[in-house]
């Protein structure tokens, strides 16, 4: 154990990680001998680590839950151990890099290299950067390596939170929400999407708008903010109209059980969308234009085995044996499981009218 309690508050727990790690060092000590030190300290002796098996709870976008728990994801590990090596006075750059967060630094011998936080302190070199995401196919973009102000770090936290925040133990009060997407007005301006859906929720709680006008669009209009809203009511209320028919493209049922290819989890379907519905801001999130159909397939509203709801792409569903999926909220769309599928409620039956009632 390190000795280090993370329930003194986040400065005063870095500051033990700091003063840990000044143990070990000297005033000649090169930058390579500090950031070795700091993975020492952070990882191995105060057990800091990636949190792989609930990646996407809110708790992980907060520092000082990530410092508690002492486990998190690439953006939280990066700030924290940025943080330790400013107070250990050598300086190191927030990358925004895509699907990940980096860090770097000028080696000894003058070369840029890359810290990835979230595999214990590994250094990487621009090449092996590209190679973190392999699915994902990332090419080699200056922009991809440029310095993140803090500004933008900050708004990505936001944004993570806000996507997180509507399944399983990640919701959040709609009033929050609506403060967020005012912080958001401020830090990321120019998010014409996010201007929408902060847009659509104020309107669906009948809030004041003004903080709205932070945001900015080409023309600088108030009217194109209505004009979009109109456009994604219409679109939702055709999407919550009820379904008669399933195309032939929509390979599963309502009640299927499946398997994620990628990430190989199990799952329910209780629900479909010809193509998906869910706007540019989320698909380029999520990295669907790297899909092999992008968003012009069937996508799936699906609930899975790790308590969690998703919105999956059908190229990413595969048939499995069926399984009971233990759910909290299976109850709220099925009557039973009849040992090969689940049965749909009269509630969802009344959205895919196609469906007939159980015998």
């Amino acid at each position: 154990s390190s000795g280090i309690n993370a329930e003194y508050g986040v400065q005063q727990t870095v500051g033990a990680i700091v003063a840990q790690c000044r143990n070990h060092l000297n005033s000649n000590s090169s930058i390579e001998a500090i950031l070795e030190q700091i993975n020492v300290t952070l990882y191995s002796e105060y057990g800091l680590t990636k949190n792989t098996e609930d990646f996407y709870n809110v708790d992980n976008n907060r520092v000082d839950k990530v410092l508690y728990n002492k486990c998190g994801i690439p953006i939280t590990l990066a700030v924290i151990y940025h943080e330790v090596a400013r107070q250990l006075g050598v300086s190191l750059s927030l990358i925004n890099f895509p699907r990940h967060f980096l860090l770097s630094f000028t080696a000894t011998n003058g070369t840029m290299m890359y810290i990835d936080c979230f595999n214990e302190g590994a250094i990487l070199t621009r090449s092996q950067c590209l190679q973190l995401c392999p699915m994902s196919h990332i090419t080699d973009k200056e922009e991809y390596f440029l310095p993140a102000t803090a500004q933008s770090v900050l708004a990505r936290l936001v944004r993570n939170i806000l996507a997180w925040s509507h399944s399983g133990a990640n919701l959040l009060d709609n009033n929050f929400q609506v403060s967020l997407y005012k912080l958001l007005s401020h830090l990321s301006a120019d998010e014409r999407g996010t201007a929408v859906s902060a847009s659509h929720l104020s309107l669906n709680l009948a809030v004041r708008f003004s903080f709205l006008k932070n945001f900015s669009l080409p023309d600088n209009s108030y009217k194109t903010y209505c004009n979009e809203i109109s456009k994604r009511e219409a679109e939702v209320k055709g999407m919550l109209a009820a379904k008669d028919s399933k195309p032939d493209h929509v390979t599963f049922n309502i009640g299927d059980v499946t398997l994620h290819r990628r990430y190989n989890y199990t799952c329910v379907v209780y629900g479909w969308d010809e193509v998906c519905s869910m706007g540019e801001v989320w698909e380029e999130r999520m990295g669907i234009s790297q899909l092999q159909n992008k968003s012009q397939q069937p996508f799936y509203k699906v609930l899975a085995d790790d308590q969690t709801e998703r919105y999956v792409a059908q190229e990413n569903m595969v048939d499995t044996r069926s399984v009971f999926i233990d759910h909290t909220d299976v109850g709220k769309y099925f009557s039973y499981y009849d040992g090969e599928r689940f049965v749909p409620n009269s509630a969802l039956r009344s959205i895919y009218s196609y469906i007939p009632p159980p015998p």
